[in-house]
């Protein structure tokens, strides 16, 4: 209809209201669904899993972390805080000669040591792998490349040039001579080094290098390797837009992250973060995260920390809170472990494993759980005594779990023979 009829005065008026009553009831009949698939989602469920132990090899001084090379050898390489790796070899033999022996070159000392290792994922053709450790001369963390000699098709043998005359300094970071080192290192599904930093404090963070984007402290970094010198900055990195933060920085507010682990199928990390106080934390990483921050030292776990004022919407929430005394068993020092995703089936597809250095006690839960934030962990076993305290999980090729402990054993982990939840834990999204 056209004409003044049309445009009488009023009639946008009406039109518009008819709008914004359509609008709030779109809105609450949103709501209402929203709360009836709450309501009707079910709680978490704890996996019924018991695991059993068996010693692999022992031996070992100081283990502090397991992998495989990823080369098809089926060789495992046990990391030693003195200074050392050795090669584990499928039989379950230990090489006489370290695969890799700078203990002239680690301070071994608290929480100093060599702490991580990742082997290149095109180990197998380059030769080339990572370590963090602590620098004898100052305690400073050192990331740092080695190159095993290559012989190229056709060419006659040479003299090979000793590993350790190999090292290429990528990055130090100067540390006080305190502790919360972090050290772990792993590639993610996009080829990048990450590695794991600790605050450098011993307590509560007190210059506020976790939250400090211009600080590699507290952080895990995010490194290029095969671009640069002597690496780039990864254009997708999750501080990448923040002129304010240094380029290597992925994610921020972390405080002692000891060990992380990728995913091997879904891509995502988690954490495991020792705590300030009275509780620690696993946090997740999802793949493609950006500005994601853990909020230490503000927070610790889903609470302000020490009575501080705190923002928790600005921070990722942990998926899991590790209280340190629980029905009288003390705890300390949570160690993050792995997803199993192994091929002989040992454990239930996707369950996600991580420990306690002090009681032994191990926990489980379904990745998925993780990822939805509504965890159910369930203690699954307990290390004995006679083995030690755990200092580390490990994984090998063939996804096959691992718990390397201070009385110098790599343990195997697999499902008792009681065991029943078979199906418990789902992939990922």
């Amino acid at each position: 209809m056209t004409g003044p009829e049309s445009r009488r005065p009023g009639a946008g008026t009406i039109i518009n209201l008819g709008i914004i009553v359509i609008g709030i009831v779109a809105i609450v009949v949103l709501l209402i669904g929203q709360l009836l698939g709450n309501a009707s989602r079910e709680p978490a469920q704890p996996i019924d899993l018991e695991v059993r132990f068996e010693t692999v090899a022992d031996g070992f001084e100081a283990p502090t972390l397991l992998i495989g090379a990823g080369d098809g050898s089926g060789d495992r390489y046990v990391v030693e805080g003195r200074g050392r790796i050795l090669r584990l070899a499928p039989d379950g033999s230990v090489d006489e000669a370290p695969f890799l022996d700078i203990r002239d070159h680690v301070r071994y000392q608290g929480e100093r040591g060599l702490l991580g290792l990742a082997f290149h994922p095109e180990y197998a053709d380059n030769g080339r792998f990572f370590v963090a450790y602590s620098r004898r001369d100052d305690g400073a963390t050192s990331i740092s490349e080695f190159t095993v000699a290559r012989e190229a098709e056709g060419e006659a043998p040479t003299e090979p040039i000793p590993v350790e005359e190999t090292e290429r300094t990528l990055l130090t970071i100067p540390q006080l001579p305190t502790g919360h080192r972090g050290g772990m290192l792993a590639f993610d599904h996009e080829g990048k080094l990450l590695v794991s930093v600790g605050d450098g404090s011993s307590g509560d963070d007190p210059e506020g290098n976790a939250l400090d984007r211009a600080s590699l402290l507290g952080k895990l970094l995010r490194l290029d390797i095969d671009r640069g010198y002597p690496y780039a900055m990864p254009r997708d990195n999750g501080f990448a837009d923040d002129r304010e933060a240094r380029p290597e920085v992925h994610a921020i507010g972390l405080r002692d992250p000891w060990r992380f682990s990728v995913d091997r199928e879904s891509g995502h990390v988690y954490i495991g973060d020792d705590g300030g106080g009275d509780r620690d934390e696993i946090d997740v990483l999802r793949r493609g995260a950006t500005m994601a921050s853990f909020g230490w030292a503000d927070m610790e776990g889903s609470d302000c920390f020490g009575g501080r004022s705190c923002e928790p919407e600005a921070h990722i929430a942990p998926v899991v809170v590790f209280p340190h005394e629980d029905g009288g068993s003390d705890r300390c020092g949570v160690i993050g472990g792995y997803a199993y995703r192994g091929e002989a089936g040992s454990l239930p597809g996707g369950t996600y494993l991580y420990a306690d250095g002090c009681s032994g006690t191990i926990w489980g839960l379904p990745a998925e759980q993780l990822l939805a934030g509504e965890a159910a962990p369930a203690v699954v076993g307990r290390v004995p005594p006679e083995l030690g305290g755990v200092r580390s999980f490990g994984e090998d090729d063939a996804g096959e779990l691992y718990l390397l402990t201070s009385a110098g054993h790599v343990v195997g982990i697999s499902a008792s023979d009681t065991t029943t939840g078979s199906d418990a834990a789902a992939d990922p999204d």
